[in-house]
């Protein structure tokens, strides 16, 4: 049997799918397959013949390689999967998977020639379908309809077939570009490292760096403060600002500005000083900015709010030369003061308004290189990140609002952000620019979304910028209160991923009011990119739209090398937009901020965002790099999660967090938004049919609301802290209300790592995070005070304390059930059928927990196998043959098992599995199914090999290798004698399941079964693909019916990772009995 042990088999694994990216204009979808076709000049030809000639590989090998590498590309996948039709072949594609990584041409070639030997020899009939194909039978073939892109050469010509509706004429050509580009250089350079060379034509290189830059606009010589020094001059009595009933004029604005200007220089205040401004949304907060900028300082906002610990930290970093603030505004800023380690004087504005120190322009000059601000924003790490931004950049961005926004002389933009946003200040400057003013909306407006539309229309508003979820909130308050929006014109959406339901919703309305979807960072002065909206986006997706005036946009691959156009990358800026770091943090800075290796003496911003460009010039956001998380040995992307809920009908917004109690208990916790009736069961239930078990997550909470940060974006940290406190969703908590229960409490508390008193009576082990091995240390912490199977049979916290009580009996318990090997995993009487489960090596019943609940919803009873010896707490009960363990698990079925009998073995444990099925049918008592999951027939030799690989292996030797493949991600939380023995049940099943099958294959005719047999395995399983997969034909000897099950993914241990989708296909092989139980109960 092929065991996940050893490096050899692991060269094949790889993905289940492969999707090559859509590149058609929105809105065409063109029919059927085009062919692009490229002439392979003689000299390349030639070459190809020669370099192959010359490193003892065939052209076939050559293209293969060449084929890998461009599929590599064009997917920015490591991980490649293609069909493959070899030359003069007339069948189906097989499957040929590769890992793309760093090296020379020739190495590529050499590893494709050893794959391409591997498909060819172990060719099985292929039941997949690819999107990518490389077809060198010289045949003309058809397509299947699943395939996008089908490759061949034929007389001389490299022949690529596209699927129009997802690969348009204009991207073939160049994916066709690419492989001739690729053989370019493989035959010039076989040496050279293929990874450093760019397959990007020329012609898509001047797209990408200038055709798809923002267009090239001159800056004024003047900065802001001169500019907005012109409009003075030209309107002083013109309204500037509003806040409440206050209003200054242009003149009255300036005055007051300059006063504060004066009153810095006169303290010394020398160009790049750092200022912090800590005072309220107001007037004064208006005045102190402007009053900053005018006197060359640098601008640093403060809420004075913040706990003193924060604003210390703040002022520390920057080293802070001035604060600005108001009487009664500065309890915690007093208090940071006292612990800064240098002097920072304090001014209040009124002092400053009264000791008028000038009100004339201070006219201090101001470089384009100047520092203009600093916003600190959230760390990944947890500490925050001054983001320093100059003058030109924030001009820059200032006249791209003007532009897309339209603002003219005498229109009103509202200021509704929080001053520690950076997008706060173009909402509070731009305006002073073109001789708009600025309308300051009070946070308690805010909240009330009808006092922020009656503010909009009475104070005359044009232009408002809110995030989505205040967004949805005034859609929400519109469909109930319809009402005119009065000059409202238009309304930028910013800091979150805007909905395409959102936008069709507003659009819906009919209000005439445009949108502008706005992206970008603070590290680059705010926006990058807008996309301007007058009706529904014509995708199924909003695009973050297209690269604002002097900004270079580009998507990369971790070489920062330009991914091809359709391809996702990293999104990655440059230009005058991009700011000059982190301030005094070297490190984060060097992290982020790079060479531009594209344009000279320029910075460069990587966002850590990923996205990917259209047709259209636009760019789709495809979520957050850091987004990735780990849990029990499964990569897992959050966003994934996060984009499926928000698609459950009846979801407004959702989020998913990590509640990390320890290494070995960490748990998916989903937030979500929505109607009152909506139950956290519900939204279980619609992720499990999308997504593999291990990424549904454990907890749902149902809030009206997500928090949100301070920047207007949901507050994950406040979520992780919910998250500890709340516990799990779903019934109602009750406490452990008998000394054994609490005493239980405690000890599942601290193997699951999760706080006691989240742990209530009816609490189920295995729902809190529990695993296999989490039991094991439980009854090991117990001092066999309970057995496994007692864990396993009665997980709940209740039922294991009465059974404590009763002295270790419960009904089918007992002493009887610590020497049973059929442990009870689900089923009430009234089941329709019985599985009875055998595990993998090393495996214990408690393997198969997942599957029995998915299966107990339709009536199939579910056993697991516990192996004599494989209770890893010590139990002295020796190992046992598997004739020996089939004829014990015989005689307890007689005894306990009334229902049509099915059988399960995985792995190994198919050996078990056969040999009690041909006990069963000696008598007359055939089982229905026997599903052998994960399992193939090897030959003699095989088998005799990996007896003898795993009998050279010591216990901790083996140990190691599960642990490094993840298949017992909880070992090392066991003490070294106990971990080992683990190691020790693994070489014993695959010693005696070896033996059994190699007996098997030199006599089949004694084992064959009438019942048949059904093969459960999964495409990404590196033990039943590549090369390992002619063993599942093996079973052919043994049965006349076998049919085979393939699961799209979900590895070998596919009934834990794919629980779901396991029992659906022994529920569809048992649909009679299924549907005869459906009858009955109605």
């Amino acid at each position: 049997m092929p065991h996940t042990l050893g490096s050899s088999i692991q060269e094949d694994a790889g993905p289940s799918f492969l999707r090559i990216p859509r590149w058609t204009a929105a809105g065409v979808a063109r029919p059927g397959f085009a062919d692009h076709r490229t002439p392979l000049p003689g000299d390349l030809t030639s070459g190809i013949g020669d370099f192959a000639r010359e490193h003892g590989v065939t052209t076939e090998s050559v293209l293969l390689a060449v084929h890998f590498k461009v599929l590599s590309l064009v997917t920015s996948e490591r991980h490649v999967l293609t069909g493959y039709v070899p030359s003069g072949a007339t069948r189906a594609p097989l499957p040929g998977r590769m890992e793309v990584v760093g090296g020379s041409w020739e190495r590529l070639v050499r590893e494709a020639h050893a794959i391409r030997r591997r498909i060819e020899e172990n060719a099985a009939e292929a039941e997949e379908t690819f999107e990518a194909v490389l077809d060198l039978s010289g045949r003309a073939t058809a397509p299947a309809d699943g395939t996008v892109l089908w490759v061949g050469v034929r007389d001389g010509e490299l022949i690529l077939r596209h699927r129009q509706d997802a690969v348009d004429a204009d991207h073939a050509g160049r994916i066709a570009g690419y492989y001739l580009a690729a053989l370019r250089l493989l035959t010039a350079a076989p040496d050279a490292p293929h990874h450093r060379q760019s397959l990007l034509s020329e012609q898509e290189l001047q797209i990408q760096l200038h055709g798809l830059a923002g267009e090239r606009k001159a800056l004024p010589r003047q900065m802001f403060v001169e500019l907005f020094e012109e409009q003075v001059r030209i309107r002083p009595d013109a309204l500037a600002a509003a806040h409440g009933a206050s209003r200054w004029t242009y003149a009255e604005l300036n005055d007051r500005a300059n006063r504060i200007a004066h009153a810095l220089l006169g303290r010394g205040l020398r160009p790049e000083d750092v200022v912090a401004v800590v005072t309220e949304r107001n007037l004064n907060w208006a005045a102190a900015t402007l009053g900053v900028f005018k006197a060359g300082g640098v601008y640093l906002p403060v809420r004075p709010e913040f706990p003193a610990e924060r604003i210390g930290t703040q002022l520390e970093r920057s080293v802070t030369r001035f604060a600005i603030s108001e009487q009664g505004s500065t309890e915690m800023l007093d208090e940071a003061l006292k612990g800064l380690g240098h002097d920072c004087p304090l001014l209040f504005v009124s002092d400053v308004y009264e000791e008028n120190p000038g009100a004339e322009d201070p006219r201090v000059p101001v470089q384009p290189g100047q520092l203009a601000y600093i916003y600190f924003t959230s760390g990944s790490t947890g500490a925050p990140k001054g983001a320093m931004c100059e003058h030109a950049g924030m001009l820059n961005h200032l006249y791209a609002k003007i532009e897309d926004m339209e603002l003219a002389e005498g229109d009103v933009v509202t200021q509704t952000a929080s001053q520690c946003f950076d997008i706060s200040l173009w909402q509070l400057v731009a305006p002073w620019l073109t001789g708009g003013s600025t309308r300051i909306v009070d946070t308690d407006v805010l909240l009330d979304p009808e006092r922020f539309l009656d503010e909009v229309v009475t104070a005359g508003v044009h232009v408002a910028q809110l995030v989505p979820s205040y967004f949805e909130v005034l859609i929400a308050q519109l469909e109930k209160h319809p009402r005119d929006l009065g000059s409202l014109r238009m309304i930028s959406v910013t800091g979150e991923a805007l909905k395409l339901e959102l936008v069709q919703n507003w659009f819906a309305r009919g209000t005439g009011v445009r949108l502008v979807n706005a992206y970008g960072a603070t590290e680059v002065s705010d926006d990058t990119m807008h996309e301007v909206l007058d009706g529904p986006p014509p995708r199924d997706f909003v695009t973050v739209g297209r690269s604002l005036r002097n900004v270079n946009t580009y998507i990369l691959d971790e070489n920062l090398s330009l991914v091809p156009l359709g391809s996702p990358g990293e999104i990655a800026f440059s230009g005058v937009c991009v700011g000059r770091g982190y301030i005094n943090d070297e490190e984060r800075t060097r992290q982020a901020f790079v060479p531009d290796p594209y344009r000279p003496d320029t910075r460069m911003y990587r966002t850590g965002d990923f996205g990917r460009w259209l047709p259209e010039g636009r760019i789709e956001f495809l979520g957050r790099r850091d987004q990735q998380v780990k849990i029990r040995g499964f990569r897992i992307e959050i966003g994934e999660i996060e984009n499926k809920l928000l698609a459950m009908p009846g979801v407004r917004d959702a989020a998913v967090v990590i509640d990390d109690g320890g290494e070995r208990a960490r748990n998916l916790v989903a937030f979500y938004a929505g109607h009152d009736a909506l139950r956290g069961e519900e939204v279980r239930d619609f992720l499990a049919r999308f997504l593999p078990d291990y990424m549904v997550p454990t907890y749902f909470h149902r809030l009206d609301s997500l928090p949100l940060t301070e920047n207007g974006k949901t507050d994950k940290r406040m979520l992780k802290d919910l998250a500890a406190t709340l516990g799990h969703a779903g019934g109602t908590y009750v406490a452990p209300s008998t000394p054994t229960e609490r005493r239980l409490a405690v000890e599942w508390a601290e193997v699951l790592n999760v706080p006691v008193e989240r742990i209530g009576r009816s609490d189920d082990f295995f729902e809190l995070g529990g695993t296999s091995l989490a039991a094991v240390r439980l009854v090991v912490k117990l001092d066999r005070l309970l057995s496994l199977a007692q864990v396993v049979g009665h997980s709940v916290l209740a039922d294991l304390a009465a059974i404590v009580d009763a002295g270790g009996t419960a009904a089918g318990g007992g002493e009887g059930e610590r020497t049973s090997l059929l442990q009870r995993l689900s089923g009430a009487p009234g089941a329709v059928a019985t599985l009875i489960c055998f595990p993998y090596a090393g495996g214990n019943a408690v393997n198969f927990q997942l599957l029995a609940k998915e299966l107990e919803r339709e009536g199939i009873a579910v056993y697991g196998v516990e192996l004599p010896g494989h209770d890893f707490v010590g139990a002295a009960e020796p190992m046992a043959d598997v004739e020996e363990v089939a004829r014990r698990v015989h005689q307890e079925v007689r005894r306990r098992v009334s229902t049509p009998i099915l059988l399960w073995g995985h792995c190994a444990g198919a050996a078990y599995a056969v040999e009690l099925a041909r006990l069963l049918e000696r008598d007359s008592a055939q089982p229905l199914r026997v599903f052998l999951g994960a399992a193939g027939l090897e030959t003699v030799e095989a088998l005799r090999a990996e007896i003898e690989e795993v009998t050279a292996l010591d216990n901790r030797e083996i140990t190691v290798r599960l642990l490094e493949e993840s298949v017992y991600v909880e070992l090392d939380g066991l003490k070294p004698e106990r971990s080992e023995l683990v190691g020790a049940a693994y070489r014993h099943d695959v010693q005696v399941t070896n033996r059994y099958f190699m007996s098997v294959r030199e006599d089949p005719g004694s084992y064959r079964l009438r019942a048949g047999l059904d093969l459960v395995h999964a495409a990404d399983d590196p033990s039943t693909a590549g090369p390992c997969r002619q063993a599942l034909d093996g079973w052919a000897d043994l049965a006349d019916r076998v049919e085979r099950h393939e699961l799209p993914e979900g590895g070998h241990y596919f009934t834990r990772t794919r629980a779901a989708e396991t029992a659906a296909v022994l529920i569809a092989a048992c649909s009679d009995l299924v549907k005869h139980r459906s009858t009955d109960q109605a």
